[in-house]
């Protein structure tokens, strides 16, 4: 029988995890209108984030090509997911969430950007639904997200809509909460009838949302324990960068990530 030396599996152990492939995102896209709001938008703390978005607004307009860069109603902006209003939505209150990388289909990504997405769905779901449908009538939405042109994707860049559903009462000063909007055979699948988003509008409820995330944010971590700023420490200004070692081992530096 072999022999081995005391802790020589562990060893192995720790070489092959030193080794393992990093799944790394693709580079930007400079045609995608998702990855320009990612460079656009740093990450921010969510419980902090109408604060800074406010500030990320005034910098992007004051910026030399501020009219070149892409704007987006933002609620969430976090080093690996982004969440903002859809600009031609099919009910009040839709909302995309996406990859902060360039990743086309969704079974593009790693576990850990897969795990990212999972917990932020359950989060923008809940802000969504009450800021829109309020928190006394029983919540409906839909999360629909395409992967390929036959399967109706139109920008080839990861995202989930998140749609709210009114009750078929409720009131609304615009037309995309129609009876057609709602009825079953619009809202399956997330189709139904979509307008341009007003500015204003767009603004203020982007607003709302934000401070209904810091809400949530702030629950979780009473309730559940669990941190969500955690892994948006703003001490390094956002400057996430990724480091490659001598082993070839890539690592997130920046913002406390290394406490992880």
């Amino acid at each position: 029988m072999a022999s081995h030396r005391p802790g020589q599996e562990k060893k192995s152990l720790s070489s092959s995890l030193k080794t393992a492939p990093v799944h790394l995102p693709p580079p930007p896209s400079p045609s995608c209108p998702f990855c320009g709001i990612a460079s656009a938008y740093p990450p921010v703390r969510p419980t902090s984030s109408a604060a800074a978005a406010r500030a990320l607004q005034r910098d992007a307009n004051a910026d030399a090509n501020a009219e070149a860069r892409p704007r987006a109603h933002l609620i969430l902006s976090t080093k690996h997911v982004l969440a903002f209003l859809d600009i031609m939505p099919l009910t009040k209150g839709h909302v995309l969430l996406v990859t902060r990388g360039h990743w086309e289909k969704l079974g593009d990504v790693g576990v850990e950007v897969g795990k990212e997405l999972g917990k932020w769905l359950l989060v923008i779901s809940r802000v969504v639904t009450r800021t829109v449908l309020g928190r006394d009538q029983e919540a409906h939405w839909n999360v629909v997200q395409n992967n390929g042109t036959r399967a109706a994707q139109v920008v080839p860049h990861i995202h989930f809509h998140i749609i709210p559903r009114p009750a078929d009462n409720a009131s609304s000063s615009s037309s995309n909460t129609t009876a057609a909007a709602r009825s079953p055979s619009w809202t399956m699948f997330g189709r139904g009838q979509r307008e341009e988003l007003d500015d204003e509008e767009g603004e203020k409820l982007a607003r709302l949302m934000r401070e209904e995330l810091a809400r949530e944010v702030k629950r979780i971590k009473d309730e559940e324990g669990i941190d969500l700023d955690l892994d948006d420490d703003n001490d390094n200004n956002g400057d996430y960068r990724n480091v490659r070692d001598v082993n070839g081992t890539v690592t997130t530096k920046g913002r406390g990530l290394e406490k992880l």
